[in-house]
């Protein structure tokens, strides 16, 4: 055993105890919104119904949704839904320097989305994550082969984690479970003789192993490059306390994208979730008395008189029911359903919608879709139902860009810089050194480069247009080379598609000397023709006698 090891298990131990009654909460927000996840504190078996225990789907869906509106809006597929930027915003905004930093950009879109690096499904499990429990957990780095990357979303049930004076995440423990023959092929020098002995004779026995990765000042390495790197990694084998791997990194592999975090917690929590459990479990009962009311209402319950019913009731389709032929059927059928007030079944089925209702509104889904403009709505109006929107769509968009996409974009630009994806022999010298931002293609941030690019065409034409008409000299105020180039840049244009600036002035000063070519042209033909007219005319009066 390593003492080293044991002490960091000891520590990931009483996180995992402290963290007991959050996984009891999460397990019951799974059984109501996300049953596949329901794993928290039962076991399941392969091929177990997820669902069985609920009546109505529409909770589950509505995360689905939600989740499903994440990836669309904010990852499209189709769209490089990040860019790389400079903190200096006039450095950034330089032809040689801008087209550089779009050339970063898309050699990590395609390191992000080749094939193999499973990007798309971990982004997806953690969409659906986030949205039911507030919290995701993702790993990042390079694959196995070092040739490209892998990503890969993790329970959180797996894993417990610790916040630093700043707030951040920076230390996490993750509870893993590989089978021995695994655990050997990923480390066959280091695993301890019981995992070698277990992969031999019972190859797929499961070996409960962690992955810590935490600041190297709290767990410092034997040697001392350790110093190096600002985090460590520990893989330990459980139960022998074996240290499989110590290494450092550069980058905090994990990202934990929480949604909302409360005080005196390192856990987030679910905006939608956690308000609309008591919703949840309300449509469950609502949606079951319903369904066993409109089950009597189609079948309902008989009532009949033993002694004049000879044998069995056949209440099916075709069934044939003897009654004795001596009874009275004045004193009532002798097989008649039991009478009953059906007046409250609408006022439940409008208490069931109203929940849905309520359950759609938890979830933002009626905040997420774009607000509809009708054909009589002016631009302006137009313009303010886009800013309500934005300020509608914000507790999603914004806690998702900051907390999940930045820190994940900005560890894969770690991990490409550190393996030499970039051609850093090619950087601009203006950039050396500088710190590296990302931007994000958003419904919020399109909405609000449209409406800045909106405003510069509406000004144009509502304000300077008509004022230059009337005194030509206002068009000064504007430096439409600038403007232009916002307004298009706004508008989703590539720096590959722009020319150099000084290609403008060019052909400004071509224009001008055409047009002063062509008024020396206009003025030197008319001079000819006066020259010419002159002279005939002096040719006529020479015939008329006159003395010229």
């Amino acid at each position: 055993m390593d003492s080293r090891a044991t002490e960091v298990l000891k520590q990931g131990d009483k996180l995992f105890s402290d963290k007991g009654q959050i996984d009891s909460l999460w397990q019951e927000i799974a059984l109501n919104f996300y049953p596949e996840r329901a794993d928290f504190t039962d076991q399941r078996s392969q091929g177990e119904e997820y669902a069985d225990h609920l009546f109505s789907s529409y909770p589950s869906m509505a995360r689905r949704e939600l989740a499903n509106l994440m990836a669309a809006s904010l990852r499209p597929r189709s769209d490089k839904w990040f860019s790389i930027h400079v903190d200096n915003e006039e450095i950034d905004e330089r032809d040689q320097e801008r087209a550089f930093l779009e050339y970063l950009t898309d050699i990590q879109w395609r390191a992000m989305y080749d094939q193999g690096t499973g990007f798309v499904r971990a982004t997806k499990q953690a969409d659906h994550d986030f949205a039911s429990f507030g919290n995701a957990v993702i790993k990042y780095g390079p694959n196995q082969n070092l040739d490209g990357l892998y990503f890969r979303n993790y329970h959180l049930r797996d894993c417990a984690w610790t916040e630093n004076a700043e707030g951040k995440v920076d230390c996490l423990h993750r509870n893993w479970a590989p089978t021995a023959r695994q655990l050997v092929e990923q480390f066959p020098k280091t695993a301890s003789s019981d995992a070698k002995n277990a992969a031999e004779k019972d190859p797929n026995k499961e070996m409960k192993c962690r992955h810590v990765v935490m600041p190297s000042r709290l767990h410092k390495l034997k040697n001392s490059a350790g110093k190096e790197f600002p985090f460590v990694s520990l893989y330990v084998e459980r139960g022998t306390d074996t240290i499989l791997e110590e290494v450092g990194l550069r980058y905090f592999c994990y990202v934990v994208p929480r949604w909302q975090t409360i005080a005196n917690s390192v856990y987030g929590v679910s905006m939608a979730t956690m308000v609309l459990l008591p919703d949840s479990r309300t449509l469950q009962v609502m949606t079951r008395t319903l369904r066993e009311a409109g089950e009597k209402y189609v079948d309902p319950p008989m009532i009949a008189i033993s002694d004049a019913i000879r044998g069995d009731i056949a209440l099916y389709a075709g069934g044939v029911t003897i009654a004795e032929m001596e009874y009275d059927e004045k004193t009532g059928d002798v097989l008649r359903p039991v009478t009953q007030d059906r007046s409250g079944f609408p006022i439940g089925l409008e208490l069931a919608m109203a929940l849905r209702e309520d359950i759609r509104q938890g979830f933002f889904l009626d905040k997420i879709q774009l607000p509809e403009a009708g054909g009589d709505m002016t631009a302006y109006e137009v313009r303010r139902r886009l800013e309500e929107h934005i300020r509608a769509s914000s507790p999603i968009f914004e806690p998702i860009e900051q907390e999940y996409n930045d820190p994940l974009c900005e560890g894969v630009f770690e991990v490409l810089r550190q393996y030499n994806a970039f051609p850093m022999d090619q950087v601009p010298e203006s950039l050396m050194g500088a710190d590296i931002q990302f931007q994000f293609r958003s419904p919020l941030s399109e909405m609000a480069e449209q409406r800045e690019a909106e405003s510069f065409v509406d000004g144009m034409q509502r304000i300077l247009m008509p004022i230059a008409e009337i005194d030509p000299a206002q068009m000064e105020q504007v430096n439409l080379s600038m403007a232009v180039r916002d307004a298009m840049r706004a508008s989703g244009w590539k720096q590959k598609w722009f020319n150099p600036v000084e290609a403008v002035e060019q052909k400004r000063a071509q224009l001008a000397e055409q047009q002063q070519l062509a008024e020396a042209a206009s003025g030197a033909g008319a001079a000819a023709g006066i020259a010419e007219t002159g002279g005939k005319a002096l040719q006529e009066l020479g015939k008329a006698g006159v003395e010229v």
